[in-house]
C-alpha cells in the first residue's frame, strides 16, 4: 500500500534538530537518580521520614524521566495501517502515565508513612548527614530546573510568549513536566528541612512526620496538575483560538475560495496540527485551476502556522446553510 511521506510540522522539526527535550530528559534523570539514593541511605541513617518521602520523590521524578525519554522514541515511530496519523500523541500518553507514577511511587507512599509516623510516633537522629543530602540535592534539582527552564525560554522565545505563558499552554509535555517536577522538588525540600529543624528543636518526631505528609499532598497536586492538561490533548484538543483564526484567515483570503463552511485544527502530536476544512470555491474555476489553487492553499497555511503538520480541504458546492446536501 503507497502511503505519503508522513508530514511534520515546522514546530516539530525545529524540536527534534534540537534535541533539547533529550539532553534536558537525561540531565534530570541523572540527578534524581543520584539524590534518591543519596536521600534514603541519609533518611534511614537519621530516621527522618520526611527525608524518605523526598527520596521517593526523586524516585518517582526519575521514573517520570524514563516514561518520558521512551515517549521520544516511540512518538518517532513512522505511520503504519492502523497508525496512519503517526505516534505523536504517543507523547501525550506516556507523559500522562508518567503523572500517574508520581502519584502513585512517591505520593502515596509519602502519606503512608507520615500516617505510620503519626499513628506510632518516633524520633530523629543523626541529622548531620541529613542536611549534607538536602544541600547536595537543593543543588542537583536547581541546575536541573535551570536546564529545563533554558529550553522553555528558548522555545517560548520562538513562539514569540513569554516563559510562564508558553509552560501553561504549550503543547510539549516534556518541557513542562521537567519545569513541573523540578520546582515541586525544590519545595519539597523546603518543607522537608522545616520539618527537619523543627523536630530537632522539638524534640519530637511529629513535625517530620507532617512534613512527610505535605509532601505527599505536594506530589499528588502536581501529578494532577500535569495529567489534566494532557487528558485535553489526548481526547482531542483544537489548536488555540489565536492561531485557529490565523489559519481561517488565510483560507479566507485565498481568491479560489468563496466560503469557508467548516475548519478544524486538531492536535495529533506536540506543536503538530492536522487541519481539515470545508470550502466553496469560487464560481467559474476549471477542476485543474482547482487543483492548484488547493496546492497553493496548503502550501500558504504551513508557511502561516509553525504547527500544521498535514492540510485535508473538502470541496463542496453547497452553501453553509445547506447541510450536507443530501436528500
Amino acid at each position: 500500500m503507497l502511503r505519503p511521506p508522513h508530514q511534520r510540522s515546522r514546530a516539530a522539526q525545529q524540536t527534534i534538530a534540537r534535541s533539547d527535550s533529550a539532553r534536558t530528559i537525561l540531565i534530570a534523570l541523572a540527578a534524581n537518580v543520584v539524590i534518591a539514593v543519596a536521600k534514603l541511605v541519609a533518611g534511614l541513617m537519621s530516621g527522618s521520614t520526611a527525608l524518605l518521602a523526598e527520596s521517593a520523590h526523586s524516585l518517582a521524578d526519575a521514573t517520570n524521566e524514563v516514561l518520558l525519554g521512551i515517549s521520544l522514541r516511540r512518538a518517532c515511530a513512522p505511520p503504519d495501517d492502523l497508525h496512519p496519523l503517526g505516534h505523536g500523541r504517543e507523547r501525550f500518553l506516556w507523559a500522562f502515565m508518567a503523572a500517574i507514577a508520581s502519584f502513585l511511587i512517591g505520593g502515596c507512599f509519602s502519606i503512608g508513612i507520615a500516617i505510620h509516623q503519626l499513628t506510632h510516633g518516633g524520633t530523629t537522629g543523626h541529622m548531620t548527614a541529613a542536611w549534607i543530602v538536602l544541600a547536595v540535592a537543593f543543588a542537583g534539582d536547581g541546575i536541573s530546573l535551570a536546564q529545563s527552564l533554558r529550553q522553555a525560554k528558548n522555545d517560548a522565545k520562538e513562539r514569540g510568549r513569554n516563559v510562564w505563558r508558553h509552560l501553561l499552554r504549550s503543547s510539549e509535555p516534556t518541557v513542562r513536566a521537567v519545569v513541573v517536577e523540578d520546582s515541586a522538588a525544590l519545595i519539597g525540600l523546603v518543607i522537608a528541612a522545616v520539618g527537619l529543624l523543627l523536630s530537632h528543636q522539638l524534640r519530637s518526631g511529629r513535625p517530620d512526620a507532617i512534613a512527610s505528609l505535605l509532601i505527599g499532598l505536594l506530589m499528588a497536586a502536581t501529578a494532577f496538575g500535569l495529567a489534566r492538561p494532557l487528558a485535553d490533548f489526548l481526547v482531542g484538543k483544537s489548536l488555540a483560538p489565536e492561531f485557529l483564526d490565523q489559519i481561517r484567515a488565510v483560507i479566507d483570503s485565498d481568491q479560489a475560495v468563496e466560503e469557508t463552511l467548516s475548519l478544524q485544527a486538531v492536535y495529533i502530536g506536540p506543536e503538530e496540527v492536522i487541519v481539515a476544512a470545508k470550502i466553496r470555491p469560487s464560481p467559474g474555476m476549471t477542476t485543474e485551476d482547482l487543483g492548484r489553487a488547493m496546492d497553493n492553499l496548503d502550501h500558504a497555511l504551513r508557511e502561516a502556522s509553525p504547527f500544521v503538520a498535514d492540510v485535508y480541504i473538502d470541496v463542496t458546492l453547497h452553501h453553509a446553510n445547506d447541510g450536507d446536501g443530501r436528500a
